[in-house]
């Protein structure tokens, strides 16, 4: 590959000359053929359902012009090692499968949640979301890696100032956290009596997963209207 990018000028003295461009736009193939940022997803759910997820800003990206710079540096250097690009974005797992095996689980047509830690079982709940049928309280389904997390939050909107103990965001303004003033959760509440978009948990499974997740931590939201699980 190396031996493609280098030609020789012309003279009684040829000398080696690297051809920059050509490592660029090697760069940026692979960047196109193994990043998964931004590309949907394979997944079976709990319940066995194989659905394709939309990317909610999840995934590996390579930052292109960095790494140009990187691999083009070590090739005037004659460096000999193995190396990972250099990435704007990380998943948790390397590979297609980005996900890996510990991750949030959120089944909005069934209110349900599960928790996964190296493939184990640790947690399930019902939840209340935001009604999927008003615009501005839609759950935004897709992958999504945790942004942050904290306690003692207060959360703001155009009409409405709440305190909740465990925030844990993965997409803007929506993430999961308890809330202690429904008596309920699961079911069609949220066809009623919906969130403002955000998942609704019971306090003692929202300090559950808080103990659990960090920053990054995969969270898949998902709806499975129109397949025969949900018929």
């Amino acid at each position: 590959q190396i031996k493609e990018w280098i030609s020789w000028t012309k003279g009684e003295f040829p000398e080696p000359r690297l051809d920059e461009n050509a490592v660029a736009e090697f760069v940026e193939n692979q960047a196109k053929e193994y990043d998964t940022y931004g590309k949907n997803r394979k997944f079976v759910t709990s319940l066995g359902v194989e659905l394709s997820l939309p990317s909610g800003a999840y995934g590996w990206k390579t930052d292109c012009e960095n790494e140009a710079k990187e691999l083009t540096g070590l090739l005037y250097q004659g460096s000999v090692e193995n190396r990972e690009p250099v990435y704007l974005k990380k998943a948790a797992a390397k590979g297609s499968n980005d996900i890996g095996s510990s991750y949030v689980e959120a089944d909005l047509t069934y209110q349900h949640l599960y928790l996964y830690q190296n493939g184990v079982l640790m947690l399930e709940t019902d939840f209340v979301s935001g009604d999927m049928n008003v615009a501005g309280n839609i759950t935004p389904p897709g992958v999504f890696g945790l942004t942050y997390k904290t306690t003692n939050a207060v959360l703001r909107g155009a009409d409405y100032e709440t305190p909740v103990n465990y925030w844990m965001p993965f997409h803007g303004n929506f993430g999961m956290h308890d809330a202690t003033w429904r008596d309920d959760f699961g079911g069609s509440i949220y066809k009623r009596n919906g969130s403002h978009g955000c998942i609704n948990l019971p306090h003692s499974s929202a300090k559950t997963i808080y103990q659990y997740i960090n920053a990054g931590f995969p969270v898949l939201v998902y709806e499975l209207a129109g397949t025969e699980s949900a018929k």
